[in-house]
């Protein structure tokens, strides 16, 4: 139940993006479906830990409020025979979240970004954003920009495309305009509009006025579709194995003369860290199943007197610090101001010894809750007040 509901949650917000532009685009909603089957791996890498832990609370803190941990230990059983299944298991999940981080995810992000790009060739109304100006042509000269879309036809609203050919300014404005996608580039028809053009001998002496029913403009929306490609070349969707061949390349520019100052620089600055941070998090995220693990059974203990809620809410906010943790050493590492290892490594080199502090402090059946946060939190009940 924990992982349908933090997947779910995790997943909503990209199931309301997906949905606007595919109902307000005109694109067949079973894409979108392929989508989320090819997102859901980057999702599950995150929620399989999260879920292990407030399963782990639940359980363990409903077998203390139930008293069936003290009917074990009156049976013989110590609580390190309910421990160590525990981790085991956790270790078993942890040694396959690495594989299928390693194997599943790097997949999925690439068939997401070929299936967004097949998409955005046959349907290039995905790249374009209402109320913005749009640089794809640039390096042409050419920007353009649109006010909205009309949902039933298809047209754009307001549309301006300022130009700029050999130092001459050229507006056009054109009240509605529609895209036509062919084999290998698109055109945008434009419909009852106005041409403002510079005269090209001196354009400060004036400019002439021309207008239209119908015109047509050739957008290159390859700009686009070139990030979309870069993003998915990112470490972040690379397997181990990618990431070290990315890493000796860079090396190789390192030692190369014929690298500049400036580039060396920022391959050891940015990209570097970048490639090894990521390395790192491809085993330490898949190795929380085991931190989690180990401190998960202590917690239950701790909050069995609070019910379910209570549980859900210490695994919550246990999972909270830690990926907040996680993702601060990640930015830290990346800009050169932090270990790469460390950066990775920490918040489960911290979980993991708070948990065998408790582990070791549950079986020697020490009392756990001896902070008074602690006692604030969860008191003691009298030998007056009923479980």
């Amino acid at each position: 139940m924990a992982l349908l509901a933090f997947t779910s949650l995790l997943l909503v917000d990209k199931v309301f993006d997906l949905t606007k532009h595919f109902v307000e685009k005109g694109v067949n909603p079973w894409y979108m479906v392929e989508m989320l089957l090819y997102f859901s791996p980057a999702t599950l890498v995150l929620t399989v830990p999260m879920a292990l832990l407030v399963g782990i609370i639940t359980a363990f803190g409903r077998l203390a409020a139930d008293n069936e941990i003290t009917a074990m230990k009156t049976a013989g059983v110590g609580m390190h025979r309910l421990i160590v299944p525990v981790v085991i298991a956790s270790l078993i999940l942890s040694i396959f979240m690495v594989f299928f981080m390693d194997f599943t995810l790097p997949r999925g992000n690439k068939a997401y970004t070929r299936l967004s790009v097949d998409m955005q060739r046959k349907h290039p109304a995905l790249v374009l954003e209402p109320d913005t100006v749009m640089e794809e042509m640039a390096s042409e000269g050419k920007k353009w920009y649109f006010k909205s879309m009309d949902t039933k036809t298809g047209r754009m609203k307001s549309i301006r495309i300022w130009e700029r050919v050999a130092g001459i300014p050229k507006l056009i404005t054109a009240e509605e305009g529609e895209l036509l996608s062919f084999e290998g580039w698109t055109s945008l028809k434009l419909y009852n509009g106005i041409i403002y053009q510079a005269d090209k001998e001196d354009p400060l002496k004036g400019y002439a006025v021309g207008s239209f029913t119908e015109d047509e403009v050739i957008l290159d929306i390859s700009g686009s579709l070139d990030r979309e490609r870069e993003t998915s070349s990112r470490p972040r969707n690379m397997s181990m194995k990618e990431i070290k061949q990315g890493l000796k390349g860079l090396n190789e520019q390192l030692e190369s003369p014929k690298t500049g100052q400036e580039t060396k620089s920022y391959i050891q600055k940015y990209l570097i860290p970048e490639h090894r941070v990521e390395f790192h998090k491809k085993v330490s995220i898949p190795l929380a199943c085991l931190a989690f693990g180990l401190i998960g059974v202590p917690l239950g203990l701790m909050v069995r007197r609070g019910g379910r809620m209570v549980g859900l809410g210490v695994g919550v906010g246990l999972i909270t610090l830690y990926y907040v943790a996680l993702t601060a050493g990640e930015k830290l590492a990346k800009v050169s101001a932090y270990p790469p290892l460390l950066g990775a490594w920490t918040p489960n080199i911290l979980t993991s010894v708070a948990g065998i502090i408790l582990i070791i402090r549950t079986v020697r059946e020490t009392p756990i809750r001896s902070s008074r946060f602690i006692n604030k939190l969860f008191p003691p009940k009298t030998p007056y007040q009923k479980e």
